[in-house]
């Protein structure tokens, strides 16, 4: 049975706030701050620094619909800087020309798009975290057969299994190969990557609360791993000796048997996914016209930071239904 999100849903979503003029937005955009993320695998990262000279202000007010003069004028730039900078946006693969116009060629976010995306992610959050709930019974018959040392509940892994091994890490590379279809991630000056630029919260916490991945250098030879948003904690957790020893002690341990059963688990849930996306393409296109996104970047762009925002919101709601446990402190560690 079809899970399809109704297009004229769009129509329902009111502005999320009036217009505002040129030097308005530039307040916002100055009083602000922004994180630049990839996704990329390998050597195929940005070579250059994306915050050098106020450029990642620069593509915000760009997407924003900033006058170039205006931005010059606020940021204390010359013209040869302006040329100088368009020159290595263009040549980066950060910006193109469409006509007499300048347009970004990553995904931005600030606190205005962040909300609107949340909105228009949330159907398909719910599809999700309905079609997840269906499958915890039968991922906890294969978890039992586990053998973990030291003994772990479902429940104190719920957050990783269903969250990060169902729709994130486990997940990522097998739906964009489905569902974007694409062999190769976007060149950027002869690298394949994705690449954002997203307005900080200044909490401590990613942007928008997004869930993801990182890791940190214990030792020589041992990483560990953190799944969560709180990369302040993270940061400063990674940084204390102490703590490192107590989590390395006590934390998960992907050995071979639980890789192959995330492994499992994800393959399993696949095609759940990919039916959920599929039947709702139409839908994700409307989002991706109506947000003024297709002015500025292709789908695939699009949609593989959009869907950020609807796994983690499709996280959140199962932990609102009680089937996801996220740990205190928003961060789960394991190695």
């Amino acid at each position: 049975m079809k899970i399809l999100i109704p297009v004229f849903l769009l129509s329902f979503f009111p502005e999320i706030c009036s217009p505002q003029t040129s030097d308005q937005k530039l307040e916002n955009i100055f009083r602000r701050t922004y994180l630049s993320y990839i996704i990329s695998k390998g050597d195929n990262r940005p070579d250059f620094d994306r915050k050098k000279d106020n450029i990642d202000r620069f593509l915000v007010a760009l997407f924003k619909g900033v006058p170039v003069g205006d931005f010059m004028k606020k940021a204390g730039w010359t013209r040869d800087m302006l040329d100088e900078k368009v020159r290595l946006l263009t040549e980066k693969g950060w910006l193109k020309r469409d006509g007499d116009k300048l347009c970004p060629t990553v995904f931005i976010a600030s606190e205005e798009e962040g909300k609107e995306l949340y909105k228009y992610a949330g159907p398909l959050a719910v599809a999700i975290a309905e079609s997840i709930a269906g499958s915890v019974p039968s991922i906890k018959e294969k978890f039992k057969e586990l053998k973990l040392d030291p003994p772990c509940s479902f429940e104190d892994l719920s957050f990783l299994i269903l969250s990060d091994v169902l729709l994130d890490n486990w997940q990522l590379m097998k739906m964009e190969s489905a569902f974007l279809k694409q062999e190769n991630r976007p060149e950027r000056h002869g690298k394949f990557y994705y690449a954002s630029i997203e307005e900080s919260s200044e909490t401590g916490y990613e942007p928008f609360g997004i869930y993801g991945n990182q890791s940190g250098r214990i030792n020589d030879s041992t990483w560990l791993n953190i799944y969560g948003n709180n990369r302040i904690t993270a940061n400063r957790d990674l940084a204390n000796k102490q703590f490192c020893d107590s989590v390395m002690a006590h934390s998960l341990i992907l050995t071979t048997e639980i890789y192959n059963f995330f492994e499992e688990i994800s393959d399993d849930y696949h095609p759940k996914l990919m039916k959920i996306l599929e039947d709702n393409r139409e839908y994700s296109m409307s989002v991706f016209r109506k947000t003024g996104y297709a002015d500025q970047i292709k789908f695939e762009e699009f949609f593989i930071w959009w869907y950020h925002f609807i796994y983690t919101s499709a996280t959140n709601i199962l932990a609102e239904k009680g089937l996801i446990k996220i740990p205190p402190g928003s961060n789960f560690y394991y190695r």
